[in-house]
Protein backbone atom coordinates (compact mmCIF):
# COMPACT_ATOMS: atom_id res chain seq x y z
CA UNK A 1 0.00 0.00 0.00
CA UNK A 2 2.90 2.33 0.96
CA UNK A 3 4.43 1.57 -2.54
CA UNK A 4 1.59 2.12 -4.11
CA UNK A 5 1.12 5.31 -2.48
CA UNK A 6 4.69 6.73 -3.75
CA UNK A 7 3.82 5.75 -7.10
CA UNK A 8 0.44 7.89 -7.47
CA UNK A 9 2.30 11.00 -6.05
CA UNK A 10 5.57 10.56 -8.11
CA UNK A 11 3.17 10.32 -10.77
CA UNK A 12 1.23 13.76 -9.55
CA UNK A 13 4.65 15.35 -9.28
CA UNK A 14 5.74 13.80 -12.60
CA UNK A 15 2.36 15.01 -14.20
CA UNK A 16 2.66 18.83 -12.85
CA UNK A 17 6.05 19.66 -13.66
CA UNK A 18 5.18 18.42 -17.16
CA UNK A 19 1.92 20.06 -17.51
CA UNK A 20 3.66 23.71 -16.20
CA UNK A 21 6.60 23.39 -17.94
CA UNK A 22 4.22 23.05 -21.34
CA UNK A 23 2.05 25.66 -20.42
CA UNK A 24 4.98 28.63 -19.91
CA UNK A 25 6.89 26.98 -23.28
CA UNK A 26 3.50 27.30 -24.99
CA UNK A 27 3.50 29.31 -28.01
CA UNK A 28 0.08 31.10 -26.77
CA UNK A 29 1.51 31.78 -23.61
CA UNK A 30 0.78 35.60 -22.12
CA UNK A 31 3.41 38.09 -22.62
CA UNK A 32 4.21 39.28 -19.53
CA UNK A 33 5.99 42.08 -18.14
CA UNK A 34 7.49 44.72 -15.07
CA UNK A 35 9.11 47.86 -15.44
CA UNK A 36 9.57 51.46 -13.14
CA UNK A 37 7.96 54.81 -13.85
CA UNK A 38 8.85 57.37 -11.36
CA UNK A 39 9.69 54.72 -9.18
CA UNK A 40 6.30 53.03 -9.69
CA UNK A 41 5.92 49.36 -11.18
CA UNK A 42 3.75 49.44 -13.86
CA UNK A 43 2.95 45.65 -14.82
CA UNK A 44 0.89 43.84 -17.98
CA UNK A 45 -0.14 40.73 -19.08
CA UNK A 46 -0.87 40.64 -22.81
CA UNK A 47 -3.10 37.27 -24.40
CA UNK A 48 -2.33 35.55 -27.39
CA UNK A 49 -6.05 34.24 -27.85
CA UNK A 50 -9.52 35.25 -26.69
CA UNK A 51 -12.92 33.09 -26.30
CA UNK A 52 -16.32 34.68 -26.61
CA UNK A 53 -18.44 37.35 -27.50
CA UNK A 54 -17.09 39.91 -24.87
CA UNK A 55 -14.33 42.48 -25.63
CA UNK A 56 -10.84 41.65 -24.66
CA UNK A 57 -9.53 43.43 -22.25
CA UNK A 58 -5.79 44.75 -21.85
CA UNK A 59 -5.32 46.00 -17.95
CA UNK A 60 -1.74 47.67 -17.11
CA UNK A 61 -1.21 47.69 -13.57
CA UNK A 62 -0.24 50.41 -11.69
CA UNK A 63 -0.54 52.71 -8.83
CA UNK A 64 0.28 56.03 -11.10
CA UNK A 65 -2.36 58.61 -11.71
CA UNK A 66 -2.77 60.89 -14.81
CA UNK A 67 -1.23 58.33 -17.11
CA UNK A 68 -2.17 58.60 -20.74
CA UNK A 69 -2.04 56.09 -23.90
CA UNK A 70 -3.59 54.26 -26.06
CA UNK A 71 -4.12 50.59 -27.63
CA UNK A 72 -3.16 50.19 -31.35
CA UNK A 73 -4.86 47.36 -32.99
CA UNK A 74 -5.25 46.40 -36.10
CA UNK A 75 -6.85 43.90 -38.69
CA UNK A 76 -7.20 43.35 -42.53
CA UNK A 77 -4.26 46.39 -42.59
CA UNK A 78 -6.41 48.61 -41.00
CA UNK A 79 -5.38 50.45 -37.54
CA UNK A 80 -7.61 51.36 -34.71
CA UNK A 81 -6.85 53.06 -31.94
CA UNK A 82 -8.76 52.74 -28.43
CA UNK A 83 -7.68 55.23 -25.51
CA UNK A 84 -6.70 54.30 -22.05
CA UNK A 85 -9.65 54.49 -19.15
CA UNK A 86 -8.91 54.96 -16.01
CA UNK A 87 -9.70 52.02 -13.45
CA UNK A 88 -8.66 51.41 -10.12
CA UNK A 89 -5.46 51.07 -9.69
CA UNK A 90 -5.12 50.67 -13.21
CA UNK A 91 -5.59 51.65 -16.60
CA UNK A 92 -6.94 48.87 -19.34
CA UNK A 93 -8.96 49.40 -22.96
CA UNK A 94 -11.14 47.07 -24.66
CA UNK A 95 -10.94 45.68 -28.26
CA UNK A 96 -14.39 44.59 -29.63
CA UNK A 97 -14.95 40.83 -29.79
CA UNK A 98 -14.27 39.76 -33.50
CA UNK A 99 -15.20 36.68 -35.35
CA UNK A 100 -14.09 33.24 -34.98
CA UNK A 101 -10.17 32.02 -36.04
CA UNK A 102 -9.80 36.17 -37.28
CA UNK A 103 -6.33 37.71 -36.03
CA UNK A 104 -5.52 40.81 -34.82
CA UNK A 105 -2.17 42.37 -34.19
CA UNK A 106 -2.18 45.13 -31.36
CA UNK A 107 0.13 46.68 -28.31
CA UNK A 108 -0.29 49.75 -25.77
CA UNK A 109 1.19 53.03 -26.00
CA UNK A 110 2.01 54.66 -22.69
CA UNK A 111 2.65 58.21 -22.39
CA UNK A 112 4.32 60.03 -19.22
CA UNK A 113 5.89 63.54 -18.60
CA UNK A 114 6.07 63.46 -22.72
CA UNK A 115 8.34 59.99 -22.39
CA UNK A 116 6.53 57.05 -24.26
CA UNK A 117 6.41 53.67 -23.42
CA UNK A 118 5.52 51.11 -26.20
CA UNK A 119 4.30 47.73 -24.61
CA UNK A 120 5.74 45.28 -25.94
CA UNK A 121 8.71 47.58 -26.88
CA UNK A 122 9.96 44.98 -30.05
CA UNK A 123 6.67 44.30 -31.71
CA UNK A 124 3.01 44.19 -31.94
CA UNK A 125 1.09 41.14 -30.30
CA UNK A 126 -0.72 38.37 -32.41
CA UNK A 127 -4.20 37.63 -30.65
CA UNK A 128 -6.23 34.62 -32.08
CA UNK A 129 -10.28 34.56 -31.82
CA UNK A 130 -12.25 31.79 -30.85
CA UNK A 131 -15.51 30.74 -29.89
CA UNK A 132 -17.11 30.65 -26.70
CA UNK A 133 -16.30 27.47 -25.31
CA UNK A 134 -18.94 26.34 -22.29
CA UNK A 135 -17.02 25.29 -18.68
CA UNK A 136 -18.35 22.05 -18.34
CA UNK A 137 -16.48 21.04 -21.40
CA UNK A 138 -13.65 22.80 -21.07
CA UNK A 139 -13.91 21.02 -17.27
CA UNK A 140 -13.62 17.27 -18.48
CA UNK A 141 -11.20 18.46 -21.07
CA UNK A 142 -8.71 19.46 -18.77
CA UNK A 143 -9.55 16.35 -16.58
CA UNK A 144 -9.28 14.11 -19.85
CA UNK A 145 -5.94 15.47 -20.69
CA UNK A 146 -4.17 15.23 -17.40
CA UNK A 147 -6.32 12.76 -15.77
CA UNK A 148 -5.17 11.09 -18.51
CA UNK A 149 -1.17 11.99 -18.69
CA UNK A 150 -1.57 10.75 -14.74
CA UNK A 151 -2.71 7.44 -15.15
CA UNK A 152 0.14 6.85 -18.35
CA UNK A 153 2.66 8.45 -15.95
CA UNK A 154 1.71 6.09 -13.40
CA UNK A 155 0.69 2.95 -15.76
CA UNK A 156 4.70 3.00 -16.76
CA UNK A 157 5.82 3.62 -13.39
CA UNK A 158 3.89 0.23 -12.42
CA UNK A 159 7.10 -1.57 -13.96
CA UNK A 160 8.73 -0.59 -10.87
CA UNK A 161 6.24 -2.49 -8.85
CA UNK A 162 6.14 -5.68 -10.59
CA UNK A 163 3.69 -5.01 -13.26
CA UNK A 164 0.91 -5.70 -10.43
CA UNK A 165 -1.45 -3.60 -12.28
CA UNK A 166 -0.43 -2.66 -15.30
CA UNK A 167 -3.04 -4.13 -17.06
CA UNK A 168 -5.78 -2.63 -15.92
CA UNK A 169 -4.05 0.83 -15.44
CA UNK A 170 -3.51 0.37 -19.28
CA UNK A 171 -6.77 -0.12 -20.17
CA UNK A 172 -7.59 2.55 -17.63
CA UNK A 173 -5.42 5.16 -20.04
CA UNK A 174 -6.41 4.25 -23.73
CA UNK A 175 -9.96 4.96 -22.73
CA UNK A 176 -9.21 8.04 -21.26
CA UNK A 177 -7.48 9.08 -24.45
CA UNK A 178 -10.05 7.44 -26.22
CA UNK A 179 -12.65 9.55 -24.53
CA UNK A 180 -10.90 12.76 -25.23
CA UNK A 181 -10.21 12.02 -28.71
CA UNK A 182 -13.02 11.21 -29.70
CA UNK A 183 -15.99 13.05 -28.33
CA UNK A 184 -14.39 15.82 -25.96
CA UNK A 185 -11.84 17.54 -27.84
CA UNK A 186 -14.24 17.59 -30.75
CA UNK A 187 -16.94 19.00 -28.64
CA UNK A 188 -14.48 21.84 -27.79
CA UNK A 189 -13.35 22.33 -30.87
CA UNK A 190 -17.15 22.85 -32.40
CA UNK A 191 -17.50 25.43 -30.02
CA UNK A 192 -13.58 26.93 -30.13
CA UNK A 193 -14.64 27.24 -34.33
CA UNK A 194 -18.05 29.21 -33.28
CA UNK A 195 -19.42 26.00 -35.41
CA UNK A 196 -22.12 24.46 -32.75
CA UNK A 197 -25.70 25.90 -34.12
CA UNK A 198 -24.56 27.59 -37.05
CA UNK A 199 -22.66 25.50 -39.32
CA UNK A 200 -21.28 21.72 -39.46
CA UNK A 201 -17.53 21.49 -39.19
CA UNK A 202 -15.36 19.11 -41.68
CA UNK A 203 -14.10 15.98 -39.02
CA UNK A 204 -10.53 17.50 -39.83
CA UNK A 205 -11.32 20.92 -38.31
CA UNK A 206 -12.43 19.15 -35.11
CA UNK A 207 -10.55 16.57 -34.86
CA UNK A 208 -7.10 16.68 -33.32
CA UNK A 209 -3.93 14.35 -35.12
CA UNK A 210 -2.17 14.14 -32.05
CA UNK A 211 -4.33 12.56 -30.03
CA UNK A 212 -5.27 10.16 -32.92
CA UNK A 213 -1.34 9.07 -32.71
CA UNK A 214 -1.45 9.05 -28.96
CA UNK A 215 -4.85 6.92 -28.73
CA UNK A 216 -3.00 4.20 -31.13
CA UNK A 217 0.32 4.52 -29.02
CA UNK A 218 -1.60 3.30 -26.08
CA UNK A 219 -3.44 0.81 -27.86
CA UNK A 220 -0.27 -1.10 -28.86
CA UNK A 221 1.27 -0.12 -25.58
CA UNK A 222 -1.65 -2.05 -24.12
CA UNK A 223 -1.09 -5.44 -26.49
CA UNK A 224 2.16 -5.16 -25.32
CA UNK A 225 1.30 -5.29 -21.71
CA UNK A 226 -1.23 -8.00 -22.19
CA UNK A 227 1.20 -9.92 -24.10
CA UNK A 228 3.44 -9.23 -21.63
CA UNK A 229 6.76 -8.61 -23.94
CA UNK A 230 7.85 -5.15 -22.46
CA UNK A 231 10.34 -4.44 -20.31
CA UNK A 232 11.84 -1.17 -18.65
CA UNK A 233 13.32 -0.27 -21.79
CA UNK A 234 9.58 -0.47 -23.09
CA UNK A 235 8.17 1.31 -20.57
CA UNK A 236 10.82 4.43 -21.10
CA UNK A 237 9.83 4.42 -24.70
CA UNK A 238 6.17 4.76 -24.08
CA UNK A 239 6.57 7.28 -21.83
CA UNK A 240 8.73 9.30 -24.25
CA UNK A 241 6.34 9.16 -26.81
CA UNK A 242 3.80 10.02 -24.69
CA UNK A 243 5.62 13.09 -24.00
CA UNK A 244 6.55 14.59 -27.24
CA UNK A 245 2.82 13.93 -28.18
CA UNK A 246 1.67 16.20 -25.59
CA UNK A 247 4.30 18.95 -26.05
CA UNK A 248 3.18 18.89 -29.26
CA UNK A 249 -0.36 19.26 -28.76
CA UNK A 250 -2.04 22.64 -28.90
CA UNK A 251 -3.81 24.04 -25.70
CA UNK A 252 -5.73 26.69 -26.97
Amino acid sequence: MKQQLILWISSAILTFVIGYIKNVTDTNYPITGTFGIDGQKVSYKFDKVHYGKEPCKLIILTELKELKGRCVWRFNAENMIIPLSKGENNYYAEIPPQEPLNKIDYRIIIIHKEKVYKLPSSSFVEMTFYGEIPASVNFFHFILLYGGILTSIRTILEVFNRNKLIRKLSVVTTSIFILLAAIINPLRNSYKLGAINNYIPGIMEIVEPLLIVLVIVWILGSVMFFTKRFGVVSAALLFLSTVIIYFNLPLS
